[in-house]
């Protein structure tokens, strides 16, 4: 494993919560890199930090300055709103949609760190484990709910950024994956594909995301797309990619550039 792919497990591995081949992959890895050694021993030291401090309940006030900050932040939006309907006429009419899932995003955001700031500030040692699961599973919907809400808008730069978004889901979804490998096979910007093809290339140790990556390079004709690709695949080991890179190689219309990757990367295989 790379270091991009092991220091978003890092949490989980300090808090015991990875296990099997991919725990053993990571400490695998960490065996050889000082840097995300050092990384995990700070935050081990966070946690442990963390839990010296005695444990305080926050009281109802943090949901209500929660609802508070939300409220605000679609008004400011709205107040927002008016003004530029005034001052630009004709316009592309605004995706409310998306601002106001975009505010919501940032509100809990800012709740959690309320949440964390108030543990520290108060000497409490946490949050009960019930409310920071909860503001977890509050955090992971709406990046999903952004992210597929992002996927519908026309500019390539917005769909990137839904992409953007997924890869801060550390555990992402099959509805998730398939809307990344949606846009690998279909969108028809090179660029997005692109970055879809780097975000599911962390899940490469996933044997259905491996499968279907194999599958998509039996589809690709763009040359970029093909060699990412042969280069993640090769990378991984992954013998059921010496067929679709074989139909490459044989194929008249591939570039001569993708055709010699391909051929170190059989060689490889």
């Amino acid at each position: 494993m790379e270091c991009h792919e092991v220091q978003p497990l890092l949490i989980d591995l300090a808090d015991n919560k990875l296990t099997g081949a991919l725990a053993r992959e990571v400490n695998q890895h960490l065996v050889g890199c000082e840097q995300c050694r050092s990384e995990l021993e700070e935050i081990r030291s966070l946690f442990h930090t963390m839990n010296d401090v005695p444990m305080e309940q926050p009281d109802r006030s943090l949901r209500e300055n929660f609802e508070y900050m939300l409220q605000s932040e679609l008004n400011r939006l709205a107040a927002a709103n008016n003004v530029i309907a005034k001052a630009t006429r004709p316009r592309k009419p605004i995706n409310w949609q998306s601002l106001l899932l975009r505010a919501a995003a940032v509100v809990i955001l800012l709740g959690g760190g309320i949440l964390v700031g108030l543990q520290i500030s108060n000497g409490s040692e946490s949050v009960p484990t019930k409310q920071i699961a909860q503001l977890q599973t509050e955090v992971k919907d709406m990046k999903e709910i952004l992210m597929f809400n992002l996927l519908k808008e026309e500019s390539p730069s917005e769909r990137i950024k839904a992409v953007s978004y997924s890869e801060e889901i550390v555990h992402p979804n099959q509805k998730v994956i398939g809307a990344l490998f949606n846009l690998l096979d279909h969108d028809r910007n090179v660029n997005v594909r692109l970055a879809s093809a780097y975000s599911l290339a962390r899940f490469a140790d996933n044997k259905g995301v491996m499968d279907s990556l194999v599958f998509s390079l039996s589809k690709q004709t763009d040359p970029i797309i093909q060699i990412v690709l042969i280069n993640i695949l090769t990378e991984k080991k992954e013998t059921k990619a010496i067929k679709p890179i074989q139909e490459i190689i044989s194929n008249s219309n591939t570039m001569k550039e993708v055709k010699d990757i391909a051929e170190k990367s059989l060689k490889l295989l």
